[in-house]
């Protein structure tokens, strides 16, 4: 596509919402309250079997609004819904199927969304947990065209929130989502009267993120004790969690904090317990102290656990 394809000199009139999940509808409130009237319909989910699920609410958004709720089953049944209300620009938030190249170019405005990175760099797959475990500072987001590569559409506006020492994924998360709601309120329109226009990526400063499953949680105690607590504090809930195993048996590690003075022992060994946590030692003779974990679904204090095992540990 070139860039040309995604600048309009007209007024957008209809629009279709493809989302999900808290992010999602705090953005189709955000375009209602905008442009009320130019929404035709809003395509999700049925995610209710997801934690972060706002599924009711999304039903309740509808019928106050009275713009139809379409709930797609797969990415088949979600194409046909956009082609079903042939709209002039559909904006994606919180969406989880891809939207293929003969969909970029069905729809004449094309496709706006959300990517929690300062664009170009952190493409792909779980940016916000990958800039978490390579120890930034802070993370991006920004509201962008779709183009016919990974996440390398032109930008219509970006924002940056602070990494804080003490942050985990989803305290980042809370603060990136606010301000990629701003980020709708802001520009959102101009997009639509046609008054702005977006900037194309710089390509050479690309970076690219691979796609995060569950087993890819699994800790290597050989690895600095700060290198090991940011890979904590990324895929912690509502994430499905760092984890190690003891005697067979996964135990998730939901909570932990750095020991500030050197611990020599052996990577993995239970070095110190006490009501405070659990001192395991990390691959650079420094500890982790582990606070909460997860055994059996249920949660409870790393101390307790311990404890109740009565015997030594070395995490594996």
């Amino acid at each position: 596509m070139t860039q040309q394809g995604f600048i309009k000199n007209r007024t957008i009139t209809k629009i279709v919402f493809l989302g999900s999940k808290q992010i999602g509808l705090q953005a189709i409130r955000t375009i209602h309250a905008i442009a009320p009237g130019i929404t035709c319909a809003v395509i999700s989910i049925d995610d209710r079997q997801d934690s972060r699920s706002v599924y009711d609410e999304f039903q309740a958004f509808s019928k106050q609004s009275g713009i139809p709720l379409e709930i797609a089953a797969n990415r088949k049944e979600a194409d046909a819904l956009v082609h079903k209300y042939s709209p002039e620009l559909c904006v994606v938030v919180g969406w989880y199927w891809l939207i293929g190249p003969e969909m970029l170019t069905a729809i004449p405005n094309g496709f706006i969304g959300i990517h929690h990175s300062k664009l170009p760099k952190y493409r792909g797959g779980a940016p916000v947990v990958w800039a978490i475990m390579n120890n930034e500072k802070e993370a991006g987001t920004s509201l962008f065209s779709f183009a016919d590569g990974i996440d390398n559409g032109p930008i219509w506006g970006q924002g940056v929130v602070p990494i804080n020492p003490e942050d985990d994924i989803k305290t980042v998360v809370d603060r990136l989502e606010k301000t990629a709601v701003e980020l709708l309120q802001d520009n959102l329109p101009g997009i639509l009267d046609g008054t702005i226009s977006p900037t194309w990526q710089d390509e050479t400063q690309a970076t690219y993120c691979s796609q995060r499953y569950p087993r890819h949680g699994l800790i290597d105690w050989n690895k600095p004790a700060n290198t090991i607590y940011n890979f904590v504090r990324a895929n912690t809930e509502p994430y499905p969690g760092a984890f190690t195993f003891f005697k067979g048996q996964k135990i998730q590690i939901w909570k932990a904090r750095l020991f500030d003075f050197d611990y020599y022992g052996t990577p993995g060994q239970v070095a110190q317990l006490s009501e405070t946590g659990v001192y395991v030692i990390c691959g650079d003779n420094k500890a982790l102290i582990v606070e909460e974990i997860g055994v059996e679904g249920q949660r409870l204090p790393a101390h307790v656990y311990i404890k109740s095992i009565k015997t030594g540990f070395t995490a594996q």
